[in-house]
């Protein structure tokens, strides 16, 4: 969940992947300077190997839960760190850091399970808790074995809590912002849907009152003020159901388009308005076609959003096909017959 409160914790960033490198490297000094009571020295650096590909596998950047298989390998990681280390301490009695292998797999497990995976972050402990008592009792140093199994077992306890604490905490600032959002983007859209409505009234008041006024006055109308009308009433259906085409310019270049004879169609399916870019490339495309068509049907379309295309624009002039297709950084014109 990206942007979760506890992302801070999981360490898959950069400064995580630098904590992870500081732990990597002060565990190195603590095991490079008790391998002398070690049985085997050799394998106590098997299992440090083995723990870096651990603190590896915990920094890979990723969707909560963690994945499937990259818990898995954590798991098989913990118990071979512990199955290495729990029968190569020379001084079992009294093993001091020589046992840093139980701190090291239970801090991997806490990041486990702050990455989402407690209940498998705990079946690592209880893998790691089986293995260790195992050794503590071929070793005959059980009650031993038991205390550091304990103290390890609290120290999970605490972060798997801690965690659950903070994913709680996080879905509720996730919640208090997708609520603060929606009321925002609910008063932009009524915000925008007033702006809208105003600016269709003025419109409205701007070219149709005139034409209102005129027609109840009573007076004759000539042939000349009904194409005027029928124009007008051509332009204020573009307003509606073509939207993205009614800039001032476009409206001007339609109307005297019509007015030569050309039938123009505009069309907007796009559900959302063009920003300034898509805008200036339709509208100059649309005008050219405008201007250089002297008869026939220009039908413009906005596309719907998501496509390879922010419009298309078929002209036909009788009987003479062309498509042009209007892309965000191009436009192409195929003749068609």
């Amino acid at each position: 969940m990206k942007g979760d409160v506890t992302s801070i914790l999981r360490l898959t960033g950069l400064g995580g992947r630098v904590l992870l490198g500081f732990y990597a490297l002060a565990t190195t000094l603590i095991v490079i300077l008790n391998l002398g009571k070690l049985v085997n020295p050799a394998n106590g650096i098997v299992a440090l190997v083995l723990l870096y590909a651990a603190l590896a596998v915990l920094s890979i950047e990723g969707k909560e839960p963690f994945g499937a298989l990259a818990t898995s390998t954590i798991i098989v990681l913990v118990a071979a760190i512990t199955a290495i280390g729990a029968w190569n301490l020379r001084f079992p009695e009294a093993p001091g850091y020589s046992n840093w292998h139980m701190g090291a797999t239970t801090f991997v497990l806490l990041i486990l399970a702050l990455r989402g995976r407690s209940k498998q972050a705990w079946l690592g402990y209880a893998i790691f808790a089986a293995i260790q008592l195992f050794a503590s009792f071929t070793t005959g140093h059980l009650i031993g074995g038991v205390s550091d199994i304990a103290r390890q077992a609290a120290t999970l306890l605490i972060g798997s809590l801690f965690a659950m604490l903070l994913r709680r905490a996080s879905r509720t600032i996730t919640a208090i912002q997708e609520t603060q959002l929606s009321r925002v983007a609910a008063r932009a859209a009524t915000a925008a849907a007033t702006e809208e409505r105003e600016r269709q009234v003025a419109r409205l008041e701007r070219d149709a009152r005139p034409a209102l006024d005129r027609i109840l006055s009573g007076e004759h109308l000539d042939e000349a003020e009904l194409v005027g009308f029928s124009l007008l009433e051509a332009g204020l259906r573009d307003g509606i159901r073509a939207a993205g085409f009614s800039t001032e310019s476009l409206a001007a270049e339609t109307r005297s388009a019509r007015a030569r004879g050309l039938q123009v169609v505009l069309l907007d399916d796009r559900g959302l308005e063009l920003d300034d870019a898509e805008r200036e490339i339709v509208e100059g495309a649309l005008i050219t076609q405008l201007r250089e068509s002297t008869e026939g049907t220009i039908t413009a379309r906005l596309s719907p959003f998501g496509r390879d295309e922010i419009a298309t624009i078929v002209i036909d002039e009788g009987g003479s096909y062309r498509r042009v297709v209007v892309g965000f950084d191009s436009v192409e014109v195929t003749q068609l017959s």
